[in-house]
């Protein structure tokens, strides 16, 4: 019951029941609250679509870095030595200081020196190609460093001197024990079964 004053204008107010609605110049009804219940569940939802949508975005963020991180390291890494002339040859080397493009003569992989020659000079095999692995690089197992070390072999470029012997790829790098001493490089020479009969140098320049 509305108390018994006048609105401006002279007009007395008027009663409504519960079931009237507002008239063209009467005040809307008001709408039911949302229950609490229900209102904390629309905050959940939106405080958890935006932490997923955060999440998204860092994560898109880590592997763009770790990406472009990864592909400098590689390149850093792999990217393709350049032969720098002896000063002097012959000279006898340790196997830690051959370098691209390097001739040895009674070449044996599995010594810890090699004399190194001339290329126009007889020879029995040629260092062409060289991989350095990170110094944190995990240990790849004997199967993962026989594999990369084909593959620097086989990406190597050879010139068309190749033909007039019979080569084959001798594959050199790290054993777990001289890994554990920080040796990470894989080395791919190109060697003949017949003596020092190479007198040219492969690689091609």
């Amino acid at each position: 019951m509305s108390q018994n004053s006048m609105l401006p204008g002279g007009t007395p107010p008027q009663d409504r029941s519960p079931d009237d609605g507002a008239d063209a110049a009467g005040d809307p009804i008001p709408q039911d609250p949302i229950p609490q219940d229900r209102r904390a569940l629309r905050q959940r939802l939106i405080i958890g679509g935006i932490i997923v949508v955060f999440m998204v975005l860092i994560g898109i963020t880590i592997s763009v870095l770790l990406d472009r991180l990864g592909t400098r390291q590689e390149a850093a890494v792999s990217a393709p030595e350049v032969p720098q002339p002896r000063a002097s040859l012959p000279v006898v080397l340790e196997t830690k200081d051959f370098q691209l493009g390097d001739c040895f003569v009674n070449f044996n992989p599995d010594a810890p020196k090699s004399e190194a020659v001339a290329c126009d000079a007889g020879h029995s095999g040629q260092l062409v190609a060289v991989h350095r692995y990170p110094d944190d690089q995990v240990y790849p197992g004997r199967d993962g460093l026989k594999k990369r070390t084909l593959e620097i072999c086989q990406a190597a470029v050879l010139s068309d001197k190749q033909d007039n012997y019979v080569l084959t790829y001798q594959l050199v790098y790290p054993s777990p024990t001289s890994w554990d001493k920080g040796d990470r490089r894989a080395d791919c020479f190109v060697m003949v079964s017949d003596g020092n009969t190479i007198k040219d140098d492969l690689l091609q320049k």
